[in-house]
């Protein structure tokens, strides 16, 4: 994983750390590509508008989802990619494991590996 993949998803993890506006994510995805109108989300939420439109602007400020102006309405739709993203990177980090660390210890070492006495005494801890 690298630096500027970990910063990237930041905001977007930021955004996604509150029980409404996942909610609000659940709903928007259920509706597909078509999106949701903002009225739609208020009622089905209960969410006080000025609460609702601050959900909305940080959700869609991180590109989570796209608003589209569709006459009076503004209508909400889900930008799967930036969540294949997230899920992407998640995912790295769960298939990470110890292997790449300590090959990066032993670069730092010099590139050494154990010797078979040191190995041999390791071992007896571990037991």
């Amino acid at each position: 994983m690298t630096d500027p993949a970990a910063a990237k998803q930041v905001p977007v993890l930021a955004a996604l750390a509150q029980p409404t506006r996942l909610r609000i994510l659940s709903l928007v995805a259920e509706a597909g590509p078509l999106g949701v109108a903002a009225g739609e989300l208020a009622k089905v939420t209960r969410c006080p508008p000025s609460t609702l439109s601050f959900h909305l602007k940080e959700l869609s400020r991180t590109g989570i989802l796209e608003p589209r102006p569709r006459g009076r309405y503004m209508i909400y739709a889900l930008r799967r990619e930036v969540l294949e993203d997230l899920a992407g990177f998640l995912t790295e980090l769960a298939g990470a494991t110890a292997a790449p660390k300590a090959r990066r210890a032993r670069a730092e070492r010099g590139g050494k590996r154990p010797r078979a006495g040191e190995r041999a005494q390791l071992s007896m801890f571990a037991e």
